[in-house]
């Protein structure tokens, strides 16, 4: 998969739906239940958790203008869990995961050695989250200002849309740094609130895969 680089503004981008996006090549990525039980030592009731995964496939398309980089997904829903009212129910979600090293894992959520850098999204949240994690039950959350995390969603009754934008380079420590003619590895995990999924129950599109940024 590649970052494509266009002249649009990343204002324009931030439109799920602007035709600028047509011209940005989109990748259809097949989900899979996460391996589940591989959260066994941090928590036993969540491994042992069945009939999670339920969304199927992540359509995703990329792009930069050399200073931000926007990420535009889509995903087929009926179901639009943006409101809790109770305990029992559960919002939809998706997170971009960046490894912050070459041996880092996607499926571990990293380790203490390698950790990885998530952008996070749910739909009863008005901001996103920027996450680093260190492995399973590690993940802290940071607010979308401390890197400028910005997100827009749409929901026309069948399928979410969301555009997740953050500038390429970020001072600090655990934010991944976006570089123009390079490469870097990306995953991405899906929540469907109906469902009852969360925390680890979710659907996964594997571990990293590798994107080549446009120069």
């Amino acid at each position: 998969m590649k970052v494509s680089r266009l002249s649009t503004s990343a204002a324009e981008l931030r439109d799920g739906h602007a035709s600028a996006w047509n011209r940005v090549e989109e990748n259809t990525l097949m989900l899979s239940p996460s391996p589940i039980a591989l959260t066994e030592s941090v928590s036993p009731y969540m491994s042992r958790t069945t009939g999670h995964g339920k969304v199927d496939r992540l359509n995703v398309r990329m792009a930069h203008d050399g200073a931000t980089l926007s990420l535009r997904l889509s995903w087929p829903d009926p179901d639009r869990d943006d409101e809790l009212t109770d305990l029992d129910q559960f919002a939809d979600a998706i997170a971009v995961m960046f490894p912050l090293s070459l041996d880092a894992s996607a499926f571990t959520m990293g380790s203490a050695e390698h950790p990885v850098n998530a952008w996070l999204w749910r739909a009863d949240e008005e901001k996103p989250f920027d996450v680093i994690a260190a492995g399973y039950a590690t993940s802290t959350r940071r607010p979308a200002n401390s890197s400028g995390l910005i997100v827009t969603s749409s929901h026309d009754g069948n399928i979410w849309v969301v555009v997740l934008q953050r500038s390429m380079k970020v001072d600090g420590h655990g934010y991944i740094e976006i570089k123009a003619g390079t490469d870097l590895g990306i995953a991405f995990a899906v929540w469907e609130g109906s469902n009852r999924e969360r925390s680890a129950a979710k659907a996964v599109s594997g571990e990293f895969t590798r994107i080549s940024v446009d120069a």
